[in-house]
């Protein structure tokens, strides 16, 4: 309800905090044009105190990475009372954990790529699976630290690269790795439990990743609806919804697939409990391609968590 004091929370601990900077901003702007009464907080562990302080009606959880969509803010969410934005404690936990999400879904017969966990330092010296792989923290977001494996060379710059930006510095890092399945990349984006729709990306770099996401100044094709026949838009739509009840997620996900060129299935890569609000974010495009405005969306999320929680 408008006139109700929402608390957002934006930036955080992880390597995503510039991207949560990026979204809070958005969200800030969107809720005063709706005329809520906007308390922002850059996030810390000293969080409870400030809710306790501010006692805000709805907290609009805008953070993202380690520690904002992993369930440990969300713990500190749920021991406040106070309704809060996107998934719970658990669903938030599972999806982030992408060798954990990746489990279930091929227990539920999704088609998921060949994965396995495998420690940073084990990289050097050996290859865990046959060029090409995708490699990617286990429990990061927004692309980051994510990149295709052809050679040995790109392993050995990859290291140097996580090394040097200290994403990954320590021997019990975990990685995952995946087999690579070529074909187009498809984005579903699910609101609530009934709601679905997607867009298929052309990312400028060799898959969509951290810079092609909110740095490449409309570079990436955005191609809405995607350019599959209705019978694959109404499964992968179908699938995302699926993904979300199954981690039993709250509010807005989006779940991320590959079409897989040679066999026409659908691969789920991951499911995103707190997508991005940026101006390039493809949560509020999909919305608005379908009649829902940045504002209607800002505005959805605020009631949902009142609604569901």
């Amino acid at each position: 309800m408008r006139g109700q004091s929402v608390m957002v929370i934006y930036g955080g601990i992880s390597a995503e905090r510039e991207i949560s900077i990026i979204s809070s901003k958005e969200i800030i702007k969107s809720l005063k044009r709706l005329e809520y009464n906007v308390i922002e907080i850059d996030a810390d562990p000293n969080l409870m105190k400030e809710i306790i302080y501010h006692k805000p009606d709805i907290i609009f959880n805008a953070l993202h990475g380690t520690w904002g969509e992993d369930g440990q803010v969300q713990e500190i969410l749920e021991a406040s009372k106070i309704c809060y934005t996107h998934s719970g404690v658990n669903a938030s936990r599972l999806a982030m954990n992408k060798f954990e999400s990746g489990q279930i879904f091929q227990k539920n017969n999704f088609f998921h790529p060949k994965s396995l966990l495998c420690n940073f330092k084990d990289l050097i010296g050996s290859d865990p699976m046959n060029f090409p792989y995708v490699i990617k923290p286990n429990d990061n977001g927004s692309s980051v630290g994510v990149a295709i494996i052809s050679s040995e060379s790109d392993k050995n710059k990859y290291i140097k690269e996580m090394v040097a930006s200290r994403t990954c510095s320590e021997e019990n890092d975990k990685l995952l790795v995946q087999e690579f399945i070529h074909g187009p990349e498809i984005q579903v984006a699910v609101y609530g439990n009934d709601k679905s729709g997607s867009i298929e990306i052309v990312p400028k770099n060799k898959f969509y990743d951290y810079e092609s996401k909110y740095f490449d100044n409309g570079q990436t094709q955005h191609i809405i609806p995607p350019r599959i026949t209705n019978k694959q838009m109404e499964e992968v739509n179908i699938l995302g919804l699926k993904a979300h009840k199954l981690l039993k997620c709250r509010g807005i996900t989006r779940s991320d697939f590959i079409l897989d060129k040679k066999t026409g299935n659908f691969y789920i890569l991951e499911t995103n409990t707190q997508p991005g609000m940026t101006p390039t974010s493809l949560v509020p495009e999909i919305a608005k391609y379908h009649g829902f405005d940045f504002d209607n969306l800002i505005n959805w999320i605020v009631e949902d968590a009142s609604i569901n929680r």
